[in-house]
């Protein structure tokens, strides 16, 4: 994956939600992608991202990370991370 700009709006919400950058890391790399209505990407860890990062790391690594996988990131169109958070309810897509 190449690698994505960061807007000064998705640092700051990435810091205030205690979102580790290694957890956007993985969901850059493993996440879901979808394209939302408005002209972005939306990218999430579902199921089979789940698995498959449960696979690749070590177990105490994915326990220490399982409680921050609800995390989504919006990328632009231009390939910059617009906003990062975590779902509360399911996306629809």
């Amino acid at each position: 994956m190449m690698p994505l700009t960061m807007t000064d709006h998705a640092r700051v919400r990435r810091q205030q939600r205690a979102i580790p950058p290694e957890v956007l890391d993985y969901l850059l790399d493993y996440g879901h992608w979808a394209h939302e209505a408005r002209g972005a990407d939306i990218v999430w860890f579902d199921q089979r991202a789940r698995a498959q990062l449960k696979r690749q790391l070590p177990a105490p690594q994915y326990r220490a990370l399982e409680a921050k996988l609800k995390a989504y990131a919006v990328v632009d169109t231009d390939g910059a991370i617009v906003t990062v958070g975590y779902r509360h309810r399911r996306i629809n897509h």
